[in-house]
């Protein structure tokens, strides 16, 4: 569907004009425990909260008296040209938002020509997302115990055109996230009288789960015993069991090799493992504390952005993630020196308020903010966002 034939957005979506207003329309909309699970992150939920006040220790520089009476925010990012420098990243499990979950998001991201990512985790199958138009997308894969299952992944993904693969390094085991353990978190939920009072909250999110029944991760079902497929749960079993510990750079170059295109390795924190990701043939990094939902008090991007940039940036592409909310935070992390910005929560609190249409309006709220802030910067391209755009703020400011 064009962009003129797109139905409107309903009425609390088109009044939502930051992604604030679209993260309190998820968690009206969400169960309290789906809610949380979305939002919440490791331990103390330190980091996920110093990943957002991080942007405000930089200061924007504008510069007055430039023709930006046309402003582009098209780029070119690992090859794939964009509309915009971001990318709506993988997250696995989207179905819990949203019964369109991936699905939704892939067609959101094709009709502005946004870039999507996929994962091994993902409620439809890679190759159901790969129908959607033809927007550059990327898969995003796990490392199991069973070798044979990340090659057969290779394989599906190269058959189906997938223009890059992501892997992610930095979940080993899973952070230790409270609120989850607090709401007894199970997924499909169980009947108890918490989960009865959080659904009876939600009403508009368990209409549309009784309705679309059926949770799956189809991505997985065909390597998990013939008995056993299309159970949630055993899937989701094998998953977690599947997770390999003993994964090395050894075995990350192998893969590297083995897919032979665009690939990129996320969740690097630190300059030496940015320099061993550059000498294994990766493409590019993606420098993220996986949103604050992994190691609590990890660093955030944008304390190591500049080094890591200066240490590899001429020999692959550098990528960050975890806390970007604003035009703002995008174009200071490209000054930076990141190539781009990748984007989880931010689009998953749309799809939570109003499925596709609530992506559409997270992209359509930070390519507008970007498109102002640009001009009122006195950019008129992408190519124009560079280091003296930005300066550091004085500590005696941030008190």
């Amino acid at each position: 569907m064009s962009a003129n034939n797109r139905p409107a957005a309903p009425r609390p979506l088109a009044h939502a004009i930051n992604v604030e207003d679209l993260r309190r329309l998820a968690e009206r909309r969400l169960p309290r425990f789906i809610f949380d699970y979305l939002d919440g992150g490791a331990d103390d939920e330190f980091t996920r909260r110093y990943n957002s006040q991080a942007f405000a220790a930089l200061s924007l520089i504008q510069r007055v008296l430039v023709d930006v009476d046309t402003v582009d925010t098209s780029t070119t990012i690992l090859g794939m040209p964009t509309s915009v420098p971001f990318v709506l990243s993988s997250t696995g499990a989207s179905r819990f938002y949203h019964s369109e979950g991936e699905m939704a998001v892939a067609r959101a991201a094709a009709e502005s020509n946004v870039i999507y990512g996929t994962t091994s985790s993902a409620m439809y199958s890679l190759e159901e997302v790969a129908l959607v138009g033809r927007a550059p997308r990327f898969f995003q894969v796990y490392v199991f115990k069973d070798r044979s299952v990340t090659s057969d992944y290779v394989s599906r993904c190269k058959a189906c055109g997938y223009d890059a693969m992501f892997l992610t390094v930095d979940c080993t085991t899973a952070g230790n996230r409270e609120r989850d353990i607090r709401n007894q978190l199970s997924i499909p939920p169980k009947i108890t009288p918490k989960t009865i009072w959080h659904l009876l909250n939600a009403p508009a999110w368990t209409l549309d789960y009784l309705a679309h029944p059926g949770w799956r991760f189809p991505n997985v079902e065909g390597y998990v015993d013939e008995s056993s497929k299309g159970d949630f749960n055993t899937a989701a079993e094998w998953f977690a069991s599947q997770l390999d510990r003993s994964f090395t750079w050894d075995d990350a170059e192998a893969l590297c090799n083995d897919w032979g295109g665009q690939f990129v390795i996320k969740g690097i924190t630190s300059v030496e493992d940015a320099k061993i990701a550059a000498s294994i043939g990766a493409t590019g990094i993606v420098i993220s504390n996986h949103g604050g939902r992994q190691l609590d008090h990890a660093p955030t991007p944008l304390e190591v952005l500049p080094e890591i940039v200066d240490a590899v940036g001429d020999r692959l592409e550098v990528l960050v993630d975890s806390g970007f909310r604003r035009g703002t935070d995008i174009i200071k992390a490209l000054a930076l020196g990141a190539k781009g910005v990748l984007i989880g929560k931010a689009y998953l609190y749309g799809l939570g308020a109003g499925g596709e249409a609530g992506v559409q309006r997270v992209i359509e709220i930070l390519r507008s903010e970007l498109e102002r802030n640009m001009m009122l910067m006195g950019l008129q391209s992408i190519d124009d966002i560079k280091p003296d755009c930005i300066r550091w703020r004085d500590p005696r400011f941030l008190r």
